[in-house]
């Protein structure tokens, strides 16, 4: 539960100031969506790949060099 807390009040921040350029707002939104990614799929990306997708990734290579 403290994890969600922790994401909902990263994500609900603005971006920085200094983020504010001569292109207003696009490099600021910019920022806020990649952190919020990183947030949200950071630690999913980090997990390992388990063995029956690791399996089929390997059958469909064998399968496309007999081709």
């Amino acid at each position: 539960m403290a994890r969600k807390e922790e994401m909902e009040t990263l994500v609900s921040k603005k971006p920085p100031e200094g983020l504010k350029t001569a292109k207003g707002a696009s490099a600021a939104s910019k920022a806020l969506i990649t952190r919020n990614l990183r947030l949200a799929f950071g630690e999913v990306a980090s997990e390992p790949m388990p063995d029956r997708f690791l399996d089929l990734l390997g059958k469909i290579d064998e399968a496309e060099k007999k081709q």
